[in-house]
């Protein structure tokens, strides 16, 4: 314990001994200890207690170690439902590592465990490790965790259609199958998409809120763009269209929240870079394991939320130029022949190359005029930061860049887990009780958190400001809601 002095100074010699025995030698950020699903209805005779684990990562664990894990998880899940109504359990901290808990469809449980960050210190000489436990935010990873379930629900749809005979008790050879096929399925998604997926350091507030940035544009070019779902209408086998420009959306359509946040993951992570020229004219984009466009070759099938009913698709991506459009067709009907293709392409292909290169123009102007902005203004570390969230179309406005190098551009971690707390997430039926709400929040480092919420829509504002009043704080507020709120397009669902 560093010794106090009440009424003196502190003596020169102690306070360098003290700064010695705090120094850090080296921060270890968070990182992914291991990820399983299983289901405590498989294996429940003695000696196939294996049959539960349906998927581990990493896979080099010993099978008794994964057994051993599901165990005490089924263990942890027990214990907590004695003292609470609910039927799962969330999460679960130790000194050096977070259990997270999320049982998607009943009886399956993913879990995931992350290693808490750490820093090494140098205490007397010696390397001593303090574990940050307080740096998790449950509520960030819960997330994550949930949309690790939806991006694979979306690719394969639920995972109860899975294994549909022998589920409890000792199950028939057909059951028996089915579970090794979906384990073979998770096995081949997950390993994939743990490899591709984002850095856990890196996580915040819009991957709790599963928040997308659109793109702003003039009316002309909305009202042009918009006019691609009219595509529904001219050709009835299309059930729905999405149209995103590079990373962000244009046009959202009627897509579940979840489905299109895990829609816009799958085109983030497909690779359109390479043989850009192909996209000159509009292409659709071909699976990479078919070499052209046949009968035989059936588009890419997905899952998506349509009145509460999980109803497979197919899902057609056509791009011209930087311009990507999403088509998706009931897969219940047969698949699209070619000539649908040839017919689509040459309706849309013109139409859509001549508004990606006005919208590369729009785009343009606009950064070059954002750029001029940001270089007259000064920002500071104490400039106000400002986050504002529509729930129900995901878009998101903000001036706080994700994984940003510079302090002027980003908020302290701190604060960004307290708007994560303060943070009203959608659940999976949709429901959210607050409809109006406003809070003020000032943190240790002198940061003022300030939130405002109104049905369906979440506005933050950040200001570091330490010797402000409530009502500064209060005015500075409502200054910049007034100043930065003037897209009416932003409060549209």
């Amino acid at each position: 314990m560093l010794p106090i002095f009440i009424g003196r100074k502190q003596p020169a010699g102690q306070l360098g001994k003290a700064g010695q025995m705090a120094k850090v030698l080296q921060r270890v950020e968070i990182t992914l200890r291991s990820f399983y699903i299983f289901n405590s209805s498989f294996g429940q005779k003695e000696g196939e207690e294996h049959k539960k684990v349906l998927f581990y990562h990493p896979q080099d664990i010993e099978l008794n170690t994964k057994i051993k894990d599901v165990g005490l998880s089924e263990a942890i899940i027990t214990f907590t439902g004695t003292f609470t109504n609910e039927d799962d359990c969330k999460a679960l901290h130790t000194q050096k590592t977070t259990q997270l808990f999320y049982q998607p469809e009943p009886g399956y449980w993913l879990v995931m465990v992350l290693n808490v960050p750490k820093e090494l210190k140098l205490k007397d000489g010696i390397e001593v490790a303090d574990y940050r436990g307080g740096d998790v935010s449950d509520r960030i990873y819960h997330a994550v965790l949930r949309q690790c379930y939806h991006m694979y629900r979306f690719h394969h749809g639920p995972l109860h259609d899975k294994v549909s005979a022998g589920v409890t008790g000792a199950m028939s050879a057909a059951g028996e199958d089915q579970r090794q096929q979906l384990a073979s399925e998770l096995q081949q998604f997950y390993e994939r998409y743990l490899v591709n997926c984002k850095e856990l350091q890196h996580c915040d507030i819009m991957d709790m809120l599963h928040s997308i940035q659109y793109l702003a544009l003039d009316k002309s070019l909305f009202l042009r763009a918009h006019n691609f779902s009219m595509l529904c209408n001219t050709f009835p086998a299309i059930k729905e269209c999405i149209m995103l420009y590079n990373e962000q959306v244009v046009c959202g359509g009627k897509l579940n929240a979840s489905d299109l946040y895990s829609l816009h993951a799958h085109i983030l992570a497909a690779s359109f870079t390479d043989n850009a020229d192909k996209y000159r004219v509009g292409a659709f984009v071909k699976d990479e394991s078919a070499e052209e466009l046949e009968t035989e070759a059936l588009p890419m099938k997905v899952y998506l939320d349509v009145e509460q009913k999980i109803q497979p698709h197919y899902l057609l991506v056509y791009r011209a130029l930087n311009l990507t459009l999403c088509l998706f067709l009931d897969a219940k009907e047969a698949p699209p022949k070619p000539e649908f293709y040839e017919e689509l392409h040459v309706y849309m292909g013109p139409q859509l190359t001549s508004l990606a290169r006005d919208i590369a123009a729009e785009v343009s102007k606009l950064s070059a005029m954002g750029a001029a902005h940001e270089s007259s203004s000064s920002l500071s570390d104490s400039s106000p930061k400002y986050l504002f969230i529509n729930e129900q179309s995901l878009k998101h406005h903000t001036n706080m860049y994700r994984n940003a190098k510079t302090p002027q551009k980003s908020i302290p971690r701190n604060v960004m887990s307290i708007i994560a707390d303060l943070a009203n997430p959608i659940d999976d039926e949709g429901n959210n009780a607050t409809a109006t709400e406003e809070l003020q929040v000032k943190t240790t480092n002198d940061f003022w958190v300030v939130k405002r919420r109104c049905n369906w829509r979440q506005y933050y504002v950040i200001l570091c400001k330490s010797k402000a009043t409530l009502l500064d704080v209060t005015q500075e507020a409502k200054r910049i809601f007034e100043q930065e709120l003037t897209d009416d397009v932003f409060f549209d669902k």
